[in-house]
């Protein structure tokens, strides 16, 4: 059983790379406005998420016959607990499996946060290119029922020359 948890974690953090390359290359399409490409992109982490789920759910079973077999054991036990009920062959891979799934998946949370922010702040840009192309501004507050009110502006400036 512990070979299958390891292999499970070995299978995860592969996985977790993936992610981390898809989610570099997401970075460059957002950057290059390039939606096309974006679309590819969360497609294949669709299916990226879809594996992690099904090794997941593969993982929780492993933790349930553990768990069987010794009842300090539980589906939320954290590596630390289960590393003290580890067999001494497997101890020095399952511990350095579950480093190397960690430092992954900080890395894949960091850059997530960072495209969360590109994104944002192109979704802020196209907003304002279309206020200012349909001339209206939306107040900096909200209606009670909790949607934004939009006034038409005045123009300012006549551009015809």
């Amino acid at each position: 059983m512990w070979q299958d948890l390891i292999d499970i974690i070995i299978k995860l953090t592969m996985v977790y790379t993936d992610i981390l390359k898809s989610n570099e290359r997401k970075r460059k399409a957002v950057l290059a406005i390039d939606m096309k490409t974006l679309d590819q992109i969360i497609n294949e982490e669709q299916k990226l998420m879809a594996i992690v789920i099904k090794e997941e759910q593969k993982r929780q079973e492993i933790l349930k016959k553990m768990a069987d077999k010794n009842p300090s054991i539980n589906l939320t036990s954290n590596v630390k607990s289960l590393t003290f009920f580890c067999p001494t062959d497997y101890k020095d891979k399952f511990l350095a499996v579950n480093k190397d799934l960690s430092e992954i998946v900080k890395k894949v949370a960091d850059i997530n946060e960072a495209n969360k922010m590109l994104m944002q702040g192109a979704l802020t840009a196209v907003n304002l290119n279309l206020n200012s192309l349909v001339q209206m501004k939306a107040d900096p507050d909200y209606k009670k029922n909790g949607s934004q009110y939009f006034s038409p502006q005045e123009k300012k400036l006549d551009f015809k020359a």
